[in-house]
């Protein structure tokens, strides 16, 4: 992207040429027009930076859901083990661990995780899948929409016994949050600014802001719950101000209330 510019912090004890693989990152990466196209140049490039034997990536829908992946060097019933796996336990209850397990992009100290899978008790999952994948150290790390929420998750695999240095992961890191700011824009709809609210489809339907929030989200297909967790508010909230929105809309469920504001789109 020609012209861009951008900050990256001062570390201490960091190599200037660690500061140039991250440049050379964030300047290659910014290339890309999709999330999809993102994530592919950076396994590509991270090959050499970070050098990793497996890499998958999952892109996440708004509401948390694996709509598609892309591996490097991963067999298919492995993906299709962990796969399973993870649709298990999304309907039993949350993974007892991940790669990017209570990772935040509000985080002061790290975008990432690094899993020893030695330190990992000896339960199903390591016998049956880590070990026999011969997995040593696994990378997570995660890009976000502007809500918050994981839309592409990441995993670097190491089947080897050297871990991931000190360098390598400092150059990584020293990215993450400017490439996590050119993620988030793939999914800017230009909804943030009043002037932009006022020319919404929404807007003669008088709604108040946080209504107009949540009308967005709903025409994204976001469920309540994860309206809720995203806004910070009680589901009994979101249901209230649903109601009104669908009263002022004069819709009766969220698909009626998709099919009017493209309708207005379109006008």
């Amino acid at each position: 992207m020609k012209g861009m510019t951008f900050s990256l912090p001062k570390m201490e004890g960091i190599n200037p040429s660690t500061y140039m693989d991250a440049y050379n990152l964030i300047l290659e990466c910014s290339q890309s027009h999709t999330p999809r196209s993102f994530t592919m140049k950076l396994l590509e490039l991270l090959k050499t930076t970070c050098p990793y034997d497996e890499a998958v990536a999952f892109f996440l829908d708004v509401n948390r859901k694996i709509s598609g992946q892309y591996t490097v060097n991963i067999n298919k019933k492995w993906l299709d083990m962990y796969l399973n796996y993870y649709l298990h336990m999304m309907d039993n209850a949350s993974p007892s661990f991940s790669v990017v397990q209570d990772l935040d992009e509000t985080s002061k100290t790290s975008f990432s995780r690094i899993i020893d899978w030695a330190k990992y008790p000896r339960t199903e999952f390591i016998n049956d899948y880590i070990n026999e994948r011969g997995l040593k150290y696994s990378w997570g790390f995660c890009f976000f929409d502007l809500n918050k929420a994981y839309r592409v998750v990441i995993s670097l695999d190491r089947v080897h016994k050297n871990p991931f240095s000190d360098a390598e992961r400092a150059g990584l890191e020293l990215a993450l949050p400017v490439l996590n700011n050119m993620h988030r824009n793939f999914f800017y709809q230009g909804m943030d600014t009043e002037d932009n609210l006022i020319q919404s489809p929404l807007s003669q339907y008088n709604l108040t802001t946080r209504e107009t929030e949540i009308a967005n989200l709903l025409c994204q297909g976001m469920t309540v719950r994860n309206i809720s967790d995203i806004l910070f508010i009680a589901v009994t909230t979101t249901y209230k101000h649903i109601q009104h929105i669908y009263e002022k809309c004069d819709v009766s469920s969220q698909q009626e209330l998709l099919v009017k504001v493209l309708n207005k789109k379109n006008i």
